[in-house]
């Protein structure tokens, strides 16, 4: 009997997950965040090239920590 409680547990959570995923693909992308979504879409030097010198994403990364919104 615990099994299928803890089975039961298991499918809901799997559930939500992909519940969740399927209505965040459906949500549209702010006006605010689009260039920079697109520019992440298209970037390609994580794959082609290594070390932090390679990519401004770090740099970024620290920029928006500093910046408080």
């Amino acid at each position: 009997m615990n099994i299928l409680i803890v089975m039961g547990v298991v499918a809901t959570f799997i559930g939500l997950y992909i519940g969740a995923m399927y209505l965040n693909s459906k949500v549209a992308i702010p006006e605010s965040c689009k260039q920079a979504y697109l520019e992440a879409q298209s970037c390609e030097t994580c794959s082609t090239k290594s070390g932090r010198a390679a990519c401004n994403f770090n740099d970024a990364l620290e920029f928006m920590k500093e910046v408080k919104l």
